[in-house]
């Protein structure tokens, strides 16, 4: 894998994440893809010269020689491995923001310690552990299926910004390797191709085809969790679990239900 396809990845990556935010939101309330593909005229892009489409042939094949089918995925496994895997499972394993999101305070609030929150979080919530890795594990699930879906759309764009960026000599020599003197302008001007308009263009060209799922996102969680314990509400503790996380947490029974209830709702909302 060579260095323009993986910074281009990682760019791509990074504005995707970007992205996900309003694009979940407006799928979840309305799956109209018209709202998506308007995002995509926000970056103008130029047609290519006859010169340029005189290249495209000779360029395409250069980029699947080096973006060849599953690139995309064993870039996108590297990054969330390497870069969200340790963030994620860092989070996964916080008890205190566990411990919020079933009472609705975090651990200092309270003035508890460790051994306190596990023992609180062991009788409410027991399972959420499980609960974060099965989230986790659905988000780099629907994040790959999106890098194999964008692959395709890449390969195209990227062939049209070799054929804008590099002569058809270069374009042979590249074909040859990126040791000879075109090759080092290959890397000279993958920085600008990296950060290229054509590659958020791109994104929003077919949003049906990558975003169509984040409609169906609620289903999926629906499914990832299916197994998985849902969080205690007050009403099911027994009278020995309430009083002690009442002495656990020093909350009142009204300030522990009521805690717990907000919680409850909180985590109803992040699902």
């Amino acid at each position: 894998m060579n260095m323009m396809i993986r910074k281009t990845a990682f760019a791509l990556f990074g504005a995707a994440t970007l992205a996900l935010s309003p694009v979940a939101a407006i799928a979840q309330d309305d799956p109209d893809m018209e709202q998506l593909a308007m995002l995509g005229t926000m970056f103008e892009v130029e047609p290519l010269t006859p010169e340029q489409e005189a290249r495209l042939p000779m360029a395409r094949g250069v980029v699947e020689k080096i973006l060849p089918e599953g690139a995309m995925m064993e870039v996108m496994g590297s990054a969330f491995n390497g870069v969200l895997g340790p963030i994620l499972e860092m989070t996964n394993e916080d008890e205190g923001a566990a411990l919020q999101g079933a009472l609705g305070y975090a651990p200092e609030e309270l003035a508890i310690g460790e051994d306190a929150s596990a023992e609180i979080l062991k009788m409410i919530d027991p399972a959420w552990r499980e609960r974060n890795q099965a989230i986790s594990t659905m988000t780099q699930t629907m994040m790959s299926d999106m890098m194999t879906r964008m692959e395709p759309i890449m390969r195209n764009v990227m062939s049209e910004l070799y054929a804008i960026h590099f002569t058809q000599e270069e374009l042979v020599d590249i074909d040859g390797f990126f040791s000879t003197p075109s090759g080092l302008s290959y890397a000279r001007q993958s920085y600008a191709m990296a950060g290229d308009p054509r590659i958020m263009a791109a994104m929003f060209s077919e949003p049906d085809l990558l975003f169509g799922s984040f409609a169906q996102m609620p289903a999926m969680m629906e499914e990832a969790l299916a197994d998985v314990p849902q969080m205690r509400s007050y009403a099911e503790l027994s009278e020995t679990d309430r009083a002690r996380l009442m002495k656990l947490t020093g909350l009142s029974a009204e300030a522990l239900e009521e805690a717990m209830q907000a919680a409850a709702e909180t985590s109803a909302i992040g699902m």
